[in-house]
């Protein structure tokens, strides 16, 4: 029986860990053809086992931050594919400090432009692929802070919110082409930048009503939806998937009185920041 999203043509950034890998096996698993980028090695690992499993993948090595590395992968899905059906932009970054201890190029820029230049840069390199196909998909990992004010959070939550702007903008003007746009929105997810038993957990799983963080591939399946057929009258839309917690109500209002400050946010090289890709 074929999959869900069988012989489409699947890039995943920020396929390393986390979401972007949980959604790599999973596209896999259901029929997809996928192209992992990444910046690490270990992404390799991630495409053998899915090969062993049965199922088409690639490894392209991609830093986001680096336009010439865009072009490269979408060069080389097509290439390689001759197409490009969905484009999952998933790769991201943690930066939580206050806003008058950030730089403006380490902190500010380097988290915009892996969210914001990174994706529409791809948008651009891919949209004339999908225009004459006459079909394709654009799903973009957020995050439900960009719908809050996150007071240690002020970029990554600006970065989000600028995601969902660019979803839309390709939603309302591609749509003629057949090409949807979408956003999956975690809450608290189980990754690398939110470990289980970490700071993020402790804050949030007491506000959240299902009292547990959700997994990457909660939120896989949520994008498996988007990239497949299933769902091809739904463009411009944010799927929220968090357990009811960041949308129903305030978040941890008392992670101060809990001893959970600035502090615990040291994640990473430097202790402010870690990249997913």
């Amino acid at each position: 029986m074929a999959g869900r999203i069988q012989d489409k043509v699947c890039i995943i950034t920020g396929a390393s860990s986390g979401i972007g890998e949980a959604a790599a096996r999973l596209f896999a698993e259901q029929g997809g053809k996928v192209v992992l980028a990444a910046r690490r090695d270990k992404t390799q690992n991630i495409v053998d086992e899915i090969k062993a499993a049965g199922g088409e993948a690639l490894f392209v090595r991609t830093d986001v931050l680096e336009l010439a590395d865009i072009d490269t992968l979408v060069q080389t899905t097509l290439d390689t594919y001759g197409r490009i059906d969905v484009f999952f932009g998933n790769a991201g970054v943690g930066n939580f400090f206050a806003i008058e201890d950030m730089d403006l190029e380490k902190d500010f820029y380097y988290t915009i432009n892996t969210f914001m230049r990174a994706n529409w840069w791809a948008a651009k390199r891919i949209l004339p692929h999908m225009m004459e196909q006459g079909k394709g998909d654009f799903i973009f990992t957020t995050s439900c802070a960009a719908y809050n004010g996150v007071a240690q959070g002020s970029v990554y939550s600006a970065g989000k919110a600028g995601i969902h702007s660019l979803m839309r903008a390709i939603a309302m003007g591609y749509g003629k082409y057949n090409i949807r746009a979408n956003c999956v929105v975690p809450g608290l997810t189980t990754t690398e930048l939110s470990p289980a038993g970490g700071a993020m957990e402790q804050m949030q799983v007491p506000y959240i009503p299902m009292g547990r963080p959700g997994t990457a591939k909660e939120v896989a399946y949520a994008a498996l939806f988007f990239a497949s057929d299933e769902c091809r009258y739904a463009t411009g839309d944010e799927l929220i998937i968090d357990g009811g917690g960041d949308h129903l109500g305030v978040m941890y209002p008392e992670a101060a009185e809990k001893g959970i400050d600035n502090e615990g946010f040291n994640i990473g090289e430097g202790g402010t920041t870690v990249t997913l890709e």
